[in-house]
């Protein structure tokens, strides 16, 4: 008996949206694989030192570059006027390629008010604001052991480009040789030599990583500060080692347009998921659908089939095949 198939309006409708939604997918996919792997269009970088900063972003953007902005302090040129670029001019390069440029924003250094604080906390506040530390002076004092107690120039101070600044830092007024003394915010070599003092000298090194601090800041040690100690004693220390090795990271340009390319595929597969749902939901269930739905699992099991009683033959055996002899 040949097989009888019945034509769907929805399923072919719905394959055909699939149909189109691929389409499309393939012709916007095609265009961002070939711009972002197969960019042969080139462009010349110009030369937009001296000018105005929108100027300079206005100039790159119209030869198809892209922009990169880093705001430093200069005397050589007037304020919002970029000094430097990179890469230079002249350089024939593949159109979106991102150019830094650096523009003189006249914002200057002053010396921070670190008086009070302790070594450790002033050498971070100050490495965050890339002020280096030139010499640090002890004094014995009655303040707290590590104590800021000055720094020249004075705070408030307008700093030069790359100048240092010095500070002074309260000492005990006599050191116990008894006592591990506090060490930790002190420069390595520094830490080494006060120990000198008193006997002791460095043993284990051990490094961490703290952005916040200057490398070869020393972090902690062990024995602790105050804890009693002898002649000769090595102390271990935890010195800082700047910050940790990371893997290159991806240009701007590649985040840009990878991030670009997971929105429009997301954005197309999103629009074909919705498609069919609202397909789904919107066409109307044929009787025969529905009457296989409410007796899904519900219709009695028909009675086995015995192939011998369908042709009136009995499987008992001829009682003699007729009428009874008396």
């Amino acid at each position: 008996m040949a097989t009888q198939y019945k034509f769907s309006y929805a399923k072919t409708f719905k394959t055909v949206i699939v149909v189109i939604c691929l389409v499309t997918l393939a012709i916007f996919g095609k265009d961002v694989f070939e711009r972002h792997f197969f960019n042969t269009r080139l462009t010349v970088i110009p030369d937009v030192t001296g000018l105005d900063k929108k100027e300079a972003i206005k100039y790159l953007k119209e030869a198809g570059l892209k922009v990169k902005v880093i705001n430093s302090k200069t005397e050589k040129v007037p304020l919002d006027t970029v000094y430097n670029q990179d890469p230079r001019s002249g350089k024939e390069v593949k159109v979106n390629r991102v150019v830094r440029i650096w523009v003189n924003n006249g914002e200057d250094v002053k010396v921070p008010n670190i008086i009070g604080l302790e070594l450790l906390e002033a050498r971070s506040r100050l490495k965050g604001l890339n002020i280096q530390i030139e010499t640090i002076d002890y004094y014995p004092s009655n303040q707290k052991y590590n104590t800021i107690l000055g720094v020249y120039p004075k705070p408030g101070t307008k700093l030069e480009i790359n100048q240092k600044i010095s500070i002074l830092v309260s000492s005990q007024q006599m050191i116990d040789p008894s006592v591990m003394p506090n060490i930790t915010g002190l420069d390595l070599n520094d830490a080494r030599e006060l120990l000198k003092q008193i006997g002791l000298d460095i043993g284990n090194i051990s490094r961490t990583s703290d952005p916040t601090l200057p490398v070869n800041t020393i972090i902690s040690t062990n024995p602790a500060a105050g804890t009693k100690i002898q002649r000769g004693q090595k102390v271990s220390v935890v010195v800082n080692s700047g910050a940790s090795v990371k893997k290159r990271a991806r240009s701007n340009e590649e985040i840009i347009n990878r991030s670009r390319d997971n929105i429009n595929e997301r954005e197309i597969e999103k629009t074909i998921d919705d498609t069919i749902n609202q397909i789904d939901n919107n066409t109307p269930k044929t009787p025969q659908q529905n009457d296989k739905q409410q007796n899904n699992g519900n219709t009695p099991a028909s009675p086995p089939n015995n192939s011998n009683s369908s042709n009136g033959t009995s499987n008992e055996p001829n009682g003699g095949g007729g009428d009874d002899d008396d």
